[in-house]
């Protein structure tokens, strides 16, 4: 079934934001130059510098968290907004610049050959010459062989936050996904539930301005321990489910 068929309202790009007050602009008006007029929703979690005064003069949808409650919390707030909206499809997108949106229309391809959920990989086609951090590569390996173990897909890049899905995709992470770090513990609970999950080569840009949020230390070594546990606890809430 073509996603025309499955939508009230065509689409709609959610774009988490902290602390990006240096990369909306440019992120925003590169949406555009592809001619992509999708509506933007922006949910900006609770940032300390400038970010929120400059959304309320872009032309995006802007929502507020009044405190910084994590990225996976700010994804959430996006997607329950583009569920009640009444979105057919979402293209989930970070406001760092890292992510090209030139590449939106291939994700969108590739949900129309079938998928519900397609992830822009840095790990595959071309897209393998992106440069990450030699430990946080192994770590997605060792993510991506948990998520295929417990989850049953082979996904490569299971920390990209690039995605496009369709509504009912949207509909079920609307209502459960991790306040932080969403990696392999979302992509093995699609798993799980049986929805159909494609990955495709993206490309993507290094961040000019900023951090990302797995450059803090403290949170690069609660990441490992929190993912596992977290990715055991969807998998027995499953297997209790089917009781």
């Amino acid at each position: 079934m073509g996603l025309r068929q499955d939508i009230d309202k065509e689409g709609a790009i959610v774009i988490p934001v902290f602390n990006e007050e240096k990369n909306l602009r440019a992120t925003v008006e590169e949406i555009r130059r592809e001619r992509i007029t999708w509506d933007i929703i922006t949910v900006d979690d609770g940032s300390t510098d400038g970010s929120r005064e400059l959304l309320e003069k872009l032309p995006v949808t802007v929502i507020s968290h009044p405190v910084n409650l994590g990225y996976g919390a700010a994804v959430q707030t996006g997607l329950r907004y583009a569920v009640a909206a009444g979105y057919g499809t979402v293209v989930l997108m970070d406001a760092d610049g890292q992510h090209v949106p030139s590449e939106i229309p291939n994700l969108l391809a590739a949900l129309e050959k079938g998928a519900d959920i397609v992830i822009g990989s840095r790990l595959l086609g071309s897209s393998a010459g992106y440069r990450i951090p030699f430990l946080r590569r192994m770590g997605i390996k060792f993510f991506s062989a948990l998520a295929e173990i417990l989850g049953g897909t082979k996904i490569y890049d299971v920390t990209s936050g690039f995605q496009a899905m369709r509504r009912n995709v949207a509909q079920f992470l609307a209502e459960e996904y991790p306040v932080d770090f969403p990696d392999a513990e979302v992509i093995i609970s699609l798993g799980l539930r049986k929805f159909r999950i494609a990955e495709i080569p993206a490309r993507f840009r290094r961040r000019e301005h900023g951090i990302s949020m797995y450059s803090n230390p403290i949170r690069a070594f609660y990441y490992p321990f929190k993912t596992i546990l977290a990715s055991f606890i969807v998998l027995l809430r499953i297997i209790r489910g089917k009781k």
